[in-house]
């Protein structure tokens, strides 16, 4: 577990009276337990566990240092005076472990640490010291107000010195710790949810990419699915080439709307069981185009309209709509038009039966450097012929 010193302890703390020094540690550890929760989050117990604490601290450590004090100076002033910061001690305990109710954990937790850092830096450092420092002069066989002075000049600078570091040392470094970890806590917890929100956006993003591949499924139900398994065999393909995920995000997406211009091609045309007749087959070339006018617009962070535009180009410009050529092409394009062949050439259509996938495997390795991209090609045949990559149901 993490935790912060921010006072460890060191011969400057002592008093010299063993019983006192060993509580005023018992102080720091909590002290020290409380900080560390704050900035690092750490588990320390519950709240009303380190109060009982700090009541324990009190009942014991006070009572001590109250019997020591009265056996050297019974009823002086001085300590008349220190009893009275030990019960605002217990007051300030009892009003906190009232403010469990209705104030945060961390805001108690904080207001704990202020309050046993200056007591610290003030009573311990200050005030027990002096007290101590006046029993060793009266030991010695002084007066009582000989030592006071003896004590207060002995401690004088020096302790001066140690409060202003402690001081210091909980407001520059201390507080500006704890602020900076609240502040990344903060902004940890803002980019928690705008990854929800993000994560939520993709799944409505994909439900409506989803949407658009059903009304298109709906309108030609005899491709039923060849838009996802074409976007599973691109996937597949993009990985196989080492694209990013960012661009494999694209192709995911390409691969299911690449035919979404086939809406704009009559229902007859479509399911057409014969072959196609000259102007039949110029209608059919249109989807690539439709599907650019309907996608160019939407503004995906992918060349989605350029994949629906481009994925019936062929590498040595026999392809259309644009007759493109070679590098022309854009990557994604020629992937998905590889995947596409593989799927429309494996599965069953109204105009011929499936051809399985060996025939289609055999027609894109024919077409290498004519029809189609030879890495997408290569890469293709190494998945589906030595990695055991099968065609998506």
């Amino acid at each position: 577990m993490s935790v912060i010193d921010i006072f460890p302890w060191n011969d400057n703390f002592n008093t010299g009276v063993q019983v006192i020094d060993e509580q005023h540690k018992v102080l720091v550890n909590i002290l020290n337990q409380l900080a560390s929760h704050i900035a690092f989050k750490t588990d320390i117990p519950t709240l009303n566990v380190i109060l009982d604490e700090l009541v324990s601290y009190t009942v014991f450590h006070f009572q001590a240092e109250e019997d020591i004090w009265h056996q050297y100076f019974p009823n002086d002033r001085l300590e008349l005076e220190h009893k009275k910061t030990h019960d605002s001690f217990v007051e300030t305990i009892s009003i906190t472990r009232k403010q469990i109710a209705s104030e945060s954990k961390d805001t108690i937790i904080e207001g704990l640490l202020s309050f046993l850092t200056r007591w610290l830096a003030t009573h311990i450092l200050e005030n027990d010291r002096y007290m101590a420092g006046v029993v060793s002069f009266i030991l010695s066989g002084m007066p009582i107000e000989e030592a006071k002075t003896k004590a207060k000049e002995r401690l004088g600078g020096e302790t001066k010195v140690l409060v202003d570091l402690i001081l210091t040392l909980y407001e520059k470094l201390s507080v500006n710790t704890l602020n900076l970890m609240r502040e990344l806590k903060y902004r940890k917890e803002q980019e928690e949810l705008i990854k929800q929100y993000t994560a939520q956006l993709e799944i409505m993003f994909m439900k409506t990419v989803g949407l658009a591949t059903t009304l298109s499924e709906m309108r030609d139900p005899y491709t039923v699915g060849h838009e996802q398994r074409v976007s599973e065999i691109s996937v597949a393909i993009g990985t196989e080439m080492g694209l990013d995920a960012h661009r494999i995000e694209g192709l995911k997406v390409g691969g299911h709307l690449h035919d979404l211009g086939k809406m704009s091609i009559p229902l007859e045309i479509l399911g057409k069981p014969g072959k196609l007749g000259p102007i039949e087959f110029m209608l059919i070339k249109q989807h690539p185009q439709a599907g650019y006018d309907v996608l160019k617009d939407v503004g995906f962070p992918w060349p989605v309209e350029q994949i629906a535009l481009q994925h019936h180009e062929r590498i040595d410009g026999s392809g259309y709509p644009n007759g493109l050529k070679g590098d022309e092409i854009l990557l994604e394009a020629r992937i998905v038009a590889v995947a596409d062949v593989i799927e429309s050439m494996s599965t069953h259509r109204p105009y011929r039966p499936g051809r399985g996938l060996e025939v289609a495997l055999a027609e894109i390795e024919r077409g290498i450097d004519t029809a189609y991209d030879r890495n997408v090609v290569n890469c293709c045949l190494q998945l589906f012929r030595n990695k055991g990559f099968k065609l998506p149901s």
